[in-house]
């Protein structure tokens, strides 16, 4: 009985560590000299022999990743600013008098040097198969719907020593007009006569090139171009 009291307190010396001095120590199942042995454990990977997957443990932030040294540069954003309005306006048909009017007031328009020009063109004489003056518009319209009836081309005239007149057809030349007066004649048109419209006649042409919105408005506002508006350069 004594021999069995001292066995049990022996392996209870045993198991508590108690005997290690005398190189008798219980196995650590713990064993904490592998793991002060372990070098980067945060690099641990673990792998799935199921279905062959790895699971990796999160290790230190890191920075971004770098771009492979043979990545193209990201091209830069395309610049969607809308166009350039034009910058070249014209006028064209301006009559000798006002020709010198809007010369007078470019001349002194500050900014404007070197960016407007007139020039000179010749129209030539015009003829036409005239019908009237008519005493009153009643009469005139009376005459537009004979015509429309027989299907011949008129056009209503806005000249002073013209009006109220219809033009039966525009010609260049006087003898053209003669031939079509005949034509009309024999369609049973009745007091029509060739008369000119209008001579040879010297215009001119305002073209401003590299002007601003604001300077192109300012001219409008002069009212020296009267019924020739400016229009874009062809």
């Amino acid at each position: 009985m004594l021999i069995l009291l001292l066995a049990n307190l022996a392996f209870w010396g045993y198991t508590q560590g108690h005997l290690a001095g005398l190189g008798w120590a219980p196995h650590d199942p713990r064993e904490p000299q592998r793991l002060a042995q372990q070098v980067a454990p945060e690099a641990l990977v673990v792998l799935n022999a199921a279905g062959g997957e790895t699971a990796s443990f999160p290790t230190a932030t890191q920075g971004p990743e770098p771009e492979p040294p043979d990545a193209e540069p990201t091209p830069p954003a395309l610049d969607a600013s809308p166009p350039l309005p034009a910058t070249c306006w014209q006028a064209t048909g301006l009559p000798p008098a006002q020709e010198v009017l809007v010369r007078a007031a470019l001349e002194h328009m500050d900014g404007m040097n070197g960016r407007w020009n007139l020039t000179e063109s010749l129209l030539p004489a015009r003829w036409i198969v005239y019908l009237g003056p008519f005493p009153n518009d009643a009469a005139l319209q009376q005459r537009r719907s004979e015509l429309r009836r027989a299907n011949i081309d008129h056009r209503e005239l806005s000249l002073p020593s013209l009006s109220p007149g219809l033009a039966l057809g525009t010609y260049s030349t006087r003898e053209a007009a003669q031939r079509a007066l005949a034509d009309l004649s024999r369609q049973g048109v009745a007091g029509a006569r060739v008369v000119q419209e209008r001579p040879d006649t010297v215009v001119y042409t305002l073209r401003l090139e590299g002007v601003t919105d604001a300077q192109r408005r300012r001219i409008e506002a002069m009212g020296i171009l009267r019924d020739r508006p400016l229009q874009r350069c062809p």
